[in-house]
């Protein structure tokens, strides 16, 4: 324990709790049937011997010496475990393809001198992370099509042998910071405090004891709001509902893997999250403040772009254009739904002049957001 004076002048000490080792080893027992009260054989620090053999002359019976044996350059199990769970978020499915179970319940893997050479790379460049997913991403593997072929269909039809790419939907994350990043919202910032973006009233009190600096919700503002989606403050089971419904975990347990669902919830999400709205308002009136005089089809196929990384084809612009027409009549017979329709989010608005012209644009946009091929990596 440690004692600490309250800077306020109270001379009253405070106890804080802190973790240390103990002086003397706390002897662990087998208990007969799991009761706590009835030890049998006593157990020692050990690990399991197939794996690598735990040599107390090289590493101390604590957690500073279990840590030292986990990254040994001669323990073959750490990197295996980290580069498969690696390769499964970046191909959906791991070389091993029970992500969770390294045991002898798991399933072999797939391609055992590729599983072998990339954890020996990835131990020896000094655990480089950011190394081992430019090598993934980078690799022509990565680059195929998810194209689905009768012969794909015949030969490999679970993708085992990497014969295709896998259309994976983004994580939760990933579909908060498409969006802000396309539109130009995202706040870069690396590190800091957690934030509280935009959520529905109410969600908080309800599952509270009404106690403590939890029991409400306080949403952030300014650039706070806009900020990468690792940095979402998650409270213990009450997860941002917008991530929620896109398989986010609620952190009742530890999760190696999301399961990826498809329900009609989240194309809800897409269509009425402050996020997309904010986004495809703010794109809209970026691209008519710096090119106020350009047609509505440039103004499309930058969008478009920006969005999906990709040029559109032509039947898709006339598509987009008729679209953005029916919406520019829509309101300019209706400003009021116009500014009801662009008054979304906190971020400053841009001087585009003509209300009508953004809101049709941004409906463009919302549409180009809530595409399968927009949160789908194919």
């Amino acid at each position: 324990m440690l004692q600490f004076i309250n800077k306020a002048g109270d001379t009253s000490a405070v106890s804080v709790s802190v973790m240390g080792e103990r002086d003397e080893v706390r002897p662990t027992f087998v208990l007969d049937r799991g009761v706590y009260d009835a030890p049998t054989e006593r157990v020692y620090p050990g690990t399991p011997e197939s794996i690598l053999s735990f040599d107390s002359t090289r590493y101390a019976p604590n957690r500073l010496g279990l840590a030292a044996w986990a990254f040994s350059k001669e323990n073959p199990l750490t990197a295996r475990v980290f580069v498969n769970q690696l390769w499964a978020m970046v191909f959906g499915r791991g070389l091993v393809g029970t992500v969770a179970d390294f045991g002898n319940q798991g399933e072999l893997p797939s391609h055992p001198e590729l599983l072998d050479w990339l954890a020996a790379d990835f131990r020896d460049s000094g655990w480089d992370v950011k190394r081992l997913i430019r090598q993934l991403v980078l690799s022509a593997t990565y680059r195929q099509s998810s194209r689905v072929t009768k012969k794909h269909l015949a030969e490999d039809p679970e993708n085992v042998y990497l014969s295709r790419a896998k259309r994976i939907r983004l994580p939760a994350e990933f579909i908060r910071d498409l969006a802000l990043a396309s539109s130009g919202l995202l706040n870069r910032e690396i590190g800091g405090p957690s934030i509280k973006p935009y959520q529905p009233d109410g969600i908080w009190e309800v599952t509270s004891s009404g106690r403590g600096t939890l029991a409400n919700y306080v949403q952030d503002h300014g650039t706070d709001l806009y900020r990468r989606g690792m940095y979402v403050f998650i409270k213990l089971t009450v997860p941002p509902p917008n991530m929620l419904i896109f398989d986010a975990s609620n952190r009742d347990m530890c999760e190696v893997t999301r399961q990826r669902t498809n329900t009609p919830l989240q194309a809800l999400v897409m269509l009425n999250d402050p996020v997309i709205l904010e986004a495809s308002r703010v794109l809209a009136g970026q691209l008519l403040q710096t090119a106020p005089d350009a047609a509505a089809r440039d103004l499309i196929m930058h969008a478009f772009r920006r969005i999906l990384s990709r040029d559109a084809g032509e039947k898709e612009l006339t598509l987009l254009e008729s679209y953005y027409a029916d919406e520019l009549q829509r309101y300019r017979e209706s400003p009021a739904d116009a500014a009801a329709f662009v008054d979304v989010g906190e971020a400053p608005h841009k001087k585009t002049g003509n209300v009508a012209r953004q809101a049709a644009l941004m409906a463009v946009i919302h549409g180009l957001y809530n595409l399968e091929e927009t949160i789908t990596r194919t």
